[in-house]
């Protein structure tokens, strides 16, 4: 039987750890009765696993997988001299795992999963038999810092040319975003103009989207990419009447559980502001796609954390004179 087991962690402010932080708190365990055990150790690990189908015909699918280590970490509690005993008690021990760097965040999606776990394990060998391990184990939740593409506006052009006899039967849409790398709950400005020089009304359409890259390298080497719009993005204009110029600005969102995935072997976890001419029927669809990352650098959240502390006392009596 396990014994009871409580792996309390120190609350950060945002909930949540960040790559280069110290993952603190104690674990706690209950003993009712002398028990022997060869080992006790905490340990803390983080982890991916990516995998999916590929069907190239009906009786030939296959499935891809690939996983990586990103940190383990074992700290022994209680090893015993002799034929010593854990004696009946609730015992307490404190724990301090620093976070690498260069770590993603944790994620869970239809087709991977990378996290971090704390687990205590008991451990004890049988005289015939395998060894014994009793686990207890709580998930950590992490978010790794990103680098930017670029950090400035980013300018974009769309142009649809739709059949017919005039060759000045097109759309064309220029415009820019204000940045390209954004922190979670940020919001993008998206300004366009529109020139319609064709026959038929259209509409503007643009959102954010998720754009995920699952990667293995294993038995096959191959990629699957996933796309998916985020809630709450997606904004279609009103109807441009044919042979105008429109003027279009708007602000999209970005919620504050959205973030970049790097520093992964097994996916890249990528966002892209998706803006598509939607001509009528029989025409078909043209759109741009703008890269952005969402995150923090380790530098930038370092230098948030500072300004968002207390003065020190003598910056505070200073600032009083």
């Amino acid at each position: 039987m396990t014994p009871k087991c409580q792996i309390i962690l120190n609350r950060t402010r945002e909930r949540h750890f960040k790559a280069g932080q110290y993952v603190t708190g104690i674990v706690k365990f209950s003993i009712y009765k002398p028990k022997r055990y060869d080992s006790i150790d905490i340990s803390f690990e983080g982890r991916g696993k990516c995998s999916w189908t590929q069907t190239d015909s009906p009786d030939d699918t296959i499935i891809i997988t690939n996983k990586e280590e990103y940190v383990s970490i074992n700290k022994n509690l209680f090893t015993p001299v002799g034929d010593e005993m854990v004696e009946p008690g609730d015992y307490e021990y404190p724990f301090e795992f620093l976070l690498p760097d260069d770590i993603p965040s944790s994620v869970k999606t239809d087709f991977c999963r990378i996290h971090y776990t704390i687990f205590v394990r008991f451990e004890k060998k049988r005289t015939f038999g395998a060894e014994v391990k009793l686990e207890n184990e709580r998930e950590v939740p992490v978010y790794g810092f990103v680098e930017p593409l670029t950090r400035g506006p980013a300018p974009f052009k769309v142009e649809q040319k739709l059949r017919s006899f005039n060759p000045n039967n097109k759309i064309t849409v220029k415009g820019v975003i204000d940045r390209t790398f954004l922190s979670p709950s940020d919001i993008i400005r998206l300004k366009m103009m529109v020139t319609n020089d064709s026959n038929v009304a259209i509409s503007i359409k643009s959102k954010l989207v998720r754009h995920n890259t699952y990667i293995s390298k294993e038995k096959y080497s191959t990629t699957y990419v996933s796309e998916r719009s985020i809630p709450g993005t997606k904004e279609t204009s009103p109807l441009i009447r044919a042979n105008s110029v429109t003027k279009l600005e708007r602000i999209i969102p970005v919620l504050d559980t959205l973030y970049s995935i790097q520093y992964s072997k097994i996916m890249e976890g990528e966002f892209e502001v998706k803006v598509t001419i939607k001509a009528p029927f029989p025409y078909g669809k043209e759109y741009a796609r703008v890269p952005v990352v969402i995150g923090w650098t380790k530098e930038e959240y370092a230098a948030l954390i500072q300004r968002e502390l207390p003065p020190s006392y003598s910056e505070a009596i200073s600032g009083n004179n």
